[in-house]
């Protein structure tokens, strides 16, 4: 999340919007690769790059190139094959599978209000689906980097609105909505990366003693949105905690319903206070948040919902909280919470990779038919660097 939010910060901090710029994004892994599709880097006209497209092996590579691959038309699409010995040898690849690039000149209207788009749906806290041509038959009618804007509601612009593929993109968008997964769609005469953005999770710390400032200052390298809320007003001081979107000293009453707690929310009570934690507790119930941990030993939460007169809820409350990582002091407690959230908030299991027997990430999502031989962009075209295609079979 910190990748997109620096290159926002990057694209609104100049007053040139990036005119020598070149945006790279991924649109379609076949196979195993270190970034999935939606990972970006811009890459400035100083050399400097801000994000990446896999695990340091391709970024030197497509940064010196760039400017000469979008040259004739300011847009192309390349492929790394990473499965080939060769492409290994040269690259250093420690991958084994096929990476679709798309790099654009940050210059042209269509990314100007792409990441204005982008800024927007930061801005706001709203999920939307950016919907891009990376294949085509017809480069005038749907020409690559065309693309089709999608917020939570309407259509927010692109150059596809109105055309002919809108229909099946505002379809296909709906279904990445609702799976919240982005995928590669097959059309008769274009492929559509059609990509499913999320705001950062929101993260609710409550307390904010000396054990509260590690878990922020982790929560902020992996760009969740944090708020910080305590009832002492000499501890809710916004300068102990760098980088956290609100520090809130709770109230006498302490209320927490202006706190904007959601379902995909996480919250951790951190407060070593059992009589505030018997008011905010049941509030924080009410509002079922995805994750909720409650700091201290398990007789202390059995404890608690005794005297709440509540019910153990019949959602996990990760109590105590963190995962069993060992280790003592502040930090050693902050990596097991994050941790713990984080393989909460995507669904795994927090187990050992090397016990896993599937892969590591789900294959790219591909939706239609597979293209016909010569799919694609006219032959001698920047956009090919080697002849593997987006084929729609899984990894």
């Amino acid at each position: 999340m910190r990748e997109l939010d620096a290159i926002l910060q990057a694209w609104r901090g100049t007053n040139a919007r990036l005119n020598d710029a070149i945006l790279a994004t991924v649109v379609h892994v076949k196979g195993s690769a270190y970034r999935r599709p939606g990972a970006r880097m811009l890459i400035l006209s100083d050399g400097r790059r801000i994000g990446t497209i896999s695990g340091g092996c391709l970024e030197s590579s497509v940064a010196q190139k760039a400017a000469w691959w979008t040259s004739s038309s300011g847009t192309a699409i390349r492929n790394f094959d990473t499965s080939r010995e060769d492409a290994a040898w040269e690259f250093g690849l420690g991958c084994n599978g096929v990476i679709s690039v798309l790099l654009e000149r940050c210059d042209q209207p269509g990314v100007v209000r792409m990441l204005e788009y982008l800024d927007e749906l930061r801005s706001d806290r709203k999920t939307g689906v950016i919907a891009t041509v990376v294949r085509t038959t017809d480069e005038e009618q749907f020409a690559i980097g065309s693309r089709l804007l999608v917020d939570e509601t309407v259509i927010r612009g692109g150059e596809l609105a109105g055309s002919d593929l809108e229909a099946e993109i505002i379809a296909a968008a709906e279904e990445a909505r609702m799976e919240q997964r982005s995928r590669l769609i097959h059309l008769e005469s274009a492929d559509i990366f059609v990509e499913w953005v999320a705001p950062p999770p929101d993260v609710f710390l409550f307390g904010a003693g000396h054990d509260v400032i590690p878990v922020n200052e982790m929560a902020q390298i992996l760009g969740w949105r944090v708020t910080i809320a305590e009832n002492r007003p000499g501890y809710a001081r916004p300068e102990r905690f760098p980088g956290a979107e609100r520090v809130i000293a709770l109230g006498p009453d302490s209320d927490i319903g202006g706190l904007g707690i959601h379902s995909e929310a996480a919250v951790v009570v951190m407060t070593h206070n059992f009589p505030l934690d018997r008011i905010i507790v049941p509030q924080i119930l009410d509002r079922r948040p995805k994750y909720l941990g409650l700091l201290g030993p398990k007789t202390r939460a059995e404890q608690l919902f005794r005297e709440m007169g509540r019910p153990l809820p019949d959602w996990d409350i990760h109590a105590p909280v963190g995962l069993d990582l060992g280790g003592e002091g502040p930090q050693s407690i902050a990596i097991a919470i994050v941790a713990e959230i984080q393989s909460v908030l995507h669904g795994r299991s927090a187990g050992p990779l090397r016990l896993r027997n599937t892969p590591i990430h789900k294959p790219a999502l591909v939706v239609g038919s597979k293209p016909q031989t010569g799919y694609g962009l006219r032959a001698g075209s920047e956009a090919v660097v080697c002849e593997t295609r987006l084929a729609p079979q899984h990894a």
